[in-house]
């Protein structure tokens, strides 16, 4: 069965939606053998009839149809039509993903049916907690993975004690322009009051964010960020390198980062394996300077 599956798969992907695939069993009772014939029906060409999309009641039509890998008028293709299946459900809007070939109004013609079953994608998280550093400390924050259905991902995010409050705001377009290109931008504050090292600090900055596939499994980000931080109120008692860096301070920095992703889900792996290298750049237009490599990677194995 296994077989037939596989051998349907590769005619799949030479344009055969429908294969009738038989197999044939010829039994050797003395030397404890089967030969098996594989009687294969090819059947002629398929090409995609239509696209039908039904089950999703917020997310608007087009953000799952980007998605697919086929189009009105392809030569069916099985290897697609799974890449569409598993790019729709790395979207993380969907608690169930079913993509179907039918038959469509000739034989050399092939409807394909996806179904969607949606599932909540706003969160709201808040915690509370003591620190001996900060006394009571406490953060919330409101997430919308979906926003208006458009498939746009916005996020804010508050955490504060007597001695810190951080604000970071990001959101995030998947298709920038109706391109297959991500675009997004990053704000946050962060003000604290470091009384065991006798300094107060405030970061204010902000990211802007693009990426765009280089090949199927491959990506790219490019980032330019830009950090202010003003150290204030340095003790006597402080040591050496905080008095040397009172003031103001500002950081520029052009980041990229390479991701090879072979996962079958980003949100929720499985299997598959994923690697990255990120190189951070400082130095255009800031007072600090410096050159930062990042590798890691992880491998995903089902236990059960």
């Amino acid at each position: 069965e296994t077989t037939i599956d596989q051998v349907t798969d590769k005619l799949g992907t030479l344009g055969y939606a429908f294969v009738d695939i038989r197999p044939k069993a010829n039994q050797d009772r003395e030397n404890r053998t089967v030969d098996v014939t594989l009687l294969v029906g090819e059947g002629e060409k398929a090409f995609v009839e239509r696209i039908d999309i039904v089950g999703n009641v917020r997310t608007l039509d087009k953000v799952i149809r980007r998605e697919m890998q086929l189009v009105e008028g392809d030569a069916f293709n099985t290897s697609k039509l799974n890449r569409s299946r598993r790019r729709i459900r790395n979207l993380g809007f969907f608690s169930n993903v079913s993509v179907k070939k039918l038959p469509g109004s000739a034989p050399d013609r092939t409807i394909i049916k996806t179904e969607v079953e949606e599932q909540p994608t706003g969160e709201i998280s808040f915690g509370v907690g003591y620190s001996t550093i900060e006394a009571v400390v406490g953060d919330i924050g409101i997430r919308e993975r979906n926003l208006l259905g458009r498939g746009q991902d916005l996020k804010f995010k508050f955490s504060g004690s007597a001695r810190k409050q951080q604000f970071d705001i990001a959101y995030t377009e998947p298709y920038f322009l109706d391109r297959n290109m991500s675009a997004g931008i990053d704000l946050f504050k962060i003000e604290r009051e470091n009384e065991e090292s006798s300094f107060d600090d405030e970061r204010i900055g902000f990211a802007l964010r693009v990426g765009y596939e280089l090949t199927r499994d491959l990506r790219q980000r490019l980032t330019y960020s830009f950090k202010k931080t003003k150290v204030t109120n340095v003790g006597t008692d402080a040591s050496r390198f905080i008095q040397e860096q009172e003031g103001n301070n500002t950081v520029s920095e052009i980041s990229q980062q390479l991701t090879y992703d072979k996962r079958d889900n980003r949100a929720d792996p499985r299997e598959g394996y994923f690697i990255s290298l990120e190189n951070d750049l400082a130095g255009f237009g800031g007072d600090t300077s410096f050159l930062r490599t990042k590798l890691k990677g992880g491998y995903f194995v089902p236990l059960a």
